[in-house]
């Protein structure tokens, strides 16, 4: 089997994938009304060599992206790593996977990571917080309270996940029209 190397070509599309993620981490960081949107298109840089099945380059705009967000917007590139980059890079090559895995055994694995950022940015760090006492919300015991924003958070987590697996069906034969015979 003949070993794939890093060419100039992919590392050209890692390298603007990864220029895109960074922008857009660190206007995240110092804008911070449009987080959400830019931790996104964060995600869409991460796609970039993703849709010619560019694991490695991939791997290696997300290291780059991840060392230099934290380097500039600190704690808050954790959306990022967690989501942005490291989700975008499995979620993808769980679905090109080949044999393909089944729903019943990809969803699960996705649930668990759901909950697992979900207990990291709202345990671990203080980049979700939520004011109950100001929205006039009680609920009694503590753990219904974060089990029913899990939910919340996890049901959304599945719905971006739809929205990434589109958006990168979506952008293969883009990526493959501009990129045509540079191989």
């Amino acid at each position: 089997m003949k070993r794939a190397r890093f060419t100039a070509t992919r590392l050209a599309l890692a390298g603007i994938g990864a220029a895109i993620s960074l922008g857009a981490v660190i206007l995240s960081f110092y804008v911070s009304n449009l987080s959400l949107s830019l931790n996104i298109l964060a995600a869409c840089g991460i796609l970039l060599p993703l849709t010619k099945k560019y694991y490695r380059e991939a791997v290696l705009a997300y290291v780059a992206v991840s060392a230099l967000g934290g380097i500039f917007a600190n704690i808050h590139v954790l959306s990022f790593v967690l989501i942005g980059g490291f989700y975008t890079i499995l979620a993808v090559a769980l679905h090109n996977r080949e044999p393909k895995l089944k729903w019943y055994v990809v969803y699960p694995v996705k649930v668990v990571y759901s909950c697992f950022v979900f207990f990291v940015i709202y345990y671990l760090t203080d980049i979700l917080f939520v004011n109950f006492e100001a929205l006039n919300v009680s609920v009694e015991p503590a753990g219904l309270l974060y089990f029913i924003l899990n939910l919340i958070f996890t049901a959304a987590f599945l719905v971006y996940d739809a929205l990434l697996l589109w958006g990168y069906r979506y952008a293969i034969p883009i990526v493959e029209k501009i990129t045509r015979g540079k191989e």
